[in-house]
């Protein structure tokens, strides 16, 4: 790696740019910001022990964002035989695969789709910027919500809805859905891997939105992320009486079990989770979240 020197104001990388290397920064601090709309947006800023433009070089595409020096930066610049090298160390391999998850999530563009009662919705992964509209959201649920949800009618910690935002896109991944025309966020699917090939499930609907079909779709929806990742099955326990959400599963074909008294474990392909979408969502869905659920190949070269 060879090492350079940046002045505030200097751009190490540009957007647009072919990504032939990447910046360990060591000193000094970087914004990263990227054309939305119509305009520039800060992305984030980076200090000491950031690793930069890393996706673009492993992915062999131009950079998606521009890094720019807010102050006097040190840095050292390497290829991808030295981000190879790099690879062989375990911290790094796991960091890497989850700015390169993050950076794919913010990077995709929201899939549209309409509800069974005619009602238009865009879906995107949950990412960190979601935090506090979560907090809030989980706040709201009424009590009845936040049983079904987490078996118990009290206000969740908020040491538990942080582990709901802190999503590594690879073994916990997430889906939002929020209304098209308010941006109002209307629930969320997620998986949590905790064996090989297997992961739990769990589903939350805001109270307003429930009975219209969003639930299935979420479903169907989580079962695309976990067939492009490699998942052979999908899990989740819900109380014996929550009729509604053994309504979805049964859909899909899944087998249920008692797992302690008042809660059954439900058991799911993702493929059949999958199929209960229309295919042309199904495309989508799958061509948007490949990269995000498989960075750990892409970056990795597992």
């Amino acid at each position: 790696m060879r090492a350079g020197r940046a002045e505030p104001g200097d751009v190490l990388g540009r957007e647009g740019d072919a990504g032939d290397h990447f910046w360990l920064i060591t000193e000094g601090r970087v914004a990263v910001t990227a054309t939305r709309g119509h305009g520039e947006r800060r992305l984030t800023e980076a200090g000491p022990g950031s690793i930069l433009g890393e996706l673009a070089l492993l992915r062999g595409a131009p950079r998606t964002a521009t890094v720019t020096a807010l102050e006097d930066t040190l840095y050292l610049a390497g290829d991808v035989d030295a981000l190879d090298c790099l690879l062989q160390v375990d911290s790094v391999r796991r960091e890497l695969r989850r700015l390169a998850s993050l950076r794919l999530a913010e990077d995709l563009r929201p899939v549209r789709a309409r509800l069974r009662d005619g009602t238009d919705i865009v879906v995107r992964p949950l990412l960190p910027e979601d935090r506090e509209a979560l907090h809030e959201a989980v706040r709201r649920l009424s009590p009845d919500t936040r049983r079904r949800r987490f078996f118990s009618s009290g206000v969740p910690s908020p040491a538990l809805v942080d582990h709901l935002i802190d999503i590594d896109f690879v073994d916990h991944f997430a889906w939002l859905a929020l209304e098209a025309g308010t941006g109002k966020g209307m629930g969320v699917s997620r998986y949590v891997v905790d064996s090989p090939g297997e992961a739990e499930m769990a589903f939350t609907t805001l109270d307003g939105y429930q009975g219209r079909g969003l639930g299935t779709f979420l479903f169907g929806a989580l079962g695309v992320a976990a067939v492009e990742a490699g998942l052979r099955n999908l899990l989740a326990y819900v109380l014996d009486e929550n009729t509604a959400m053994r309504r979805v599963f049964a859909k899909a074909g899944a087998s249920v079990s008692f797992a302690e008294p008042g809660v059954l474990r439900v058991d799911v392909e993702p493929a059949a989770a999958a199929g209960l979408l229309a295919p042309a969502v199904r495309a989508e869905l799958a061509a948007a979240v490949h990269d995000i659920v498989t960075a750990a190949s892409l970056a990795l070269r597992a």
